[in-house]
């Protein structure tokens, strides 16, 4: 008789009769036939799964996405087209390069903080709106606003959940879109989602610098104007038209007067010297003098001498005749002689020595009178002016100190002109930076919405069914009985001979 070991089929491996297996080995068959009786275990374990997942399917919100997109161009793009003059000019990144900054600036915080700021937040989320109104109601007053800030974050975060944006391959689109549970206000967030992101945009890239040094020099301007109309309002207070120029014309009257004034005091002292050597001559000069005197003595004596030569030409001088001429002569010499001065009629009459003095003192008296009252209009007049020089110089410091502001202003105006200027060419090309976004289509209001309820029940139909078969197998490899024949045969490595059904 044979071992019972080589009893068993071909391709059997001899067990040890005295070690039985604890568990028995299932093939593929006896597997089905084990799941296929646990199948109302299955059905109970997951029924109730899929029935929970269809409910929850049922519950899921009914979304809709509003659209938009934005076309990007590069920077060499825009600055080629106006700067081809300059070659060490950098054409910039590619346009992938700038698709990528420009999706990170649409997708930062700051742009979904100035995005929500815009809206209520009862409004675009009730539920967080309400949570938040209880926390106030429950908390103290002093964390209000760190409550208030606590909910406004979160309603940033539920943003940008429901927020996205992506770039088009090989393309210059950028493609953006929001979800919300009301349509209205998924076209509104994303409208004003690409509002604040330009907005953004203008304040990277922008002429920021330019507007602020434009408004600096506006109100430099208008401190300059003040600073002249202050200057106006000093003068005309003052009754000045021009202060400098009035100044400067009142020290040359000064000048001019003060000359003029020496002048006349000079003339004065010389018409006074003069006045007085006039009266002196005058007061040694007769008022009259003779002017004709009728005296026949000296007359007679020629007479007398031409008869006595007449005479000698006849007689001699002894004679009779001659004689009685001499003593004729003798005796008219010896009256003559007495009387030392002509004897005879005498008219009289002004001098004109006098009359010429007294002439000229009056020239000169009246001159002098001239230079005395021109001495003293001088003497007015350069009293004028020097208080007129004392009154600018009295307002050269509140003069100056509004000059000096002036200056400075004006310095400063120059300043932030030419800061302007030089500020302008690089604006100019920052503003074509600024340009190089533009957005083609704007949000509208979607009409058809989007739910989760079918991938939710699939979901859960999978889940369910997936639990049900892990259950039916745990209830199949954990069963110790045999279930068929092959299953005892390849458990204990023996051939069955027979099975015996139950009754």
């Amino acid at each position: 008789m044979s071992d019972i070991s080589d009893w068993g089929p071909t391709g059997v491996f001899p067990a040890d009769a005295a070690v039985v297996p604890s568990r028995p080995r299932l093939g593929f068959a006896d597997l089905i036939l084990q799941l296929w009786r646990a199948k109302w275990l299955m059905i109970l374990v997951g029924l109730p799964i899929f029935a929970l997942g269809l409910f929850l399917a049922f519950q899921m919100p009914k979304t809709y996405e509003s659209h938009s997109s934005l076309y990007v161009t590069s920077g060499d793009e825009v600055r080629t087209s106006s700067i081809l003059s300059d070659q060490s000019f950098d054409p910039g990144p590619g346009i992938q390069e700038v698709i990528q900054g420009e999706l990170q600036i649409l997708q930062t915080q700051l742009v979904a903080e100035r995005t929500l700021s815009r809206f209520p937040l009862d409004r675009i989320y009730p539920k967080l709106a309400e949570a938040r109104d209880k926390a106030l109601a429950e908390g103290r007053t002093d964390e209000a606003d760190a409550i208030e800030f606590e909910y406004f974050q979160k309603g940033v975060e539920a943003l940008q959940d429901g927020f996205w944006a992506d770039a088009t391959p090989n393309s210059n689109i950028i493609s953006v879109g929001f979800e919300h549970e009301d349509p209205r206000v998924a076209a509104e967030i994303l409208n004003a989602a690409m509002a604040s992101y330009l907005r953004r945009r203008a304040e990277l890239f922008g002429s920021r610098p330019v507007d602020q040094l434009r408004a600096q020099r506006k109100r430099v301007e208008g401190d300059l104007l003040n600073a002249e109309a202050a200057i106006s309002e000093f003068l005309r207070e003052n009754g000045i038209g021009d202060f400098a120029s009035e100044r400067s014309t009142a020290q040359t009257l000064f000048s001019v007067i003060s000359n003029e004034l020496l002048n006349v005091q000079s003339q004065r002292s010389a018409a006074q010297g003069q006045l007085t050597r006039t009266r002196t001559q005058l007061e040694t000069t007769n008022p009259e003098l003779d002017l004709y005197v009728e005296d026949s003595s000296a007359q007679r004596l020629r007479e007398l001498e031409i008869e006595r030569n007449q005479a000698l030409v006849n007689y001699t001088p002894d004679s009779r005749r001659v004689q009685a001429i001499d003593r004729q002569i003798a005796e008219l010499r010896g009256f003559l002689e007495a009387q030392n001065s002509l004897i005879g009629t005498v008219r009289r009459g002004p001098n004109p020595t006098y009359q010429a003095l007294e002439s000229s003192l009056n020239s000169v008296e009246a001159e002098a009178e001239s230079l005395d009252s021109q001495r003293a209009e001088l003497e007015r007049q350069l009293t004028a002016v020097q208080n007129k020089l004392n009154r600018f110089t009295a307002l050269e410091p509140e003069w100056n100190e509004l000059q000096r502001n002036r200056d400075l202003i004006e310095t400063s105006v120059r300043n932030v002109a030419e800061r302007e200027q030089q500020e302008g060419t690089v604006a100019g090309l920052t503003a074509l930076e600024a340009d190089s976004v533009k957005v083609t289509e704007p949000a509208t209001i979607p009409i058809n919405g989007s739910s989760m309820k079918l991938p939710v029940a699939v979901l859960s139909l999978l889940f369910s069914g997936f639990t049900a078969l892990l259950v039916g197998l745990i209830r199949a490899f954990t069963r110790r009985g045999f279930s068929t024949a092959g299953s005892l045969q390849q458990t204990l490595g023996i051939p069955v001979l027979g099975t015996v059904s139950r009754a």
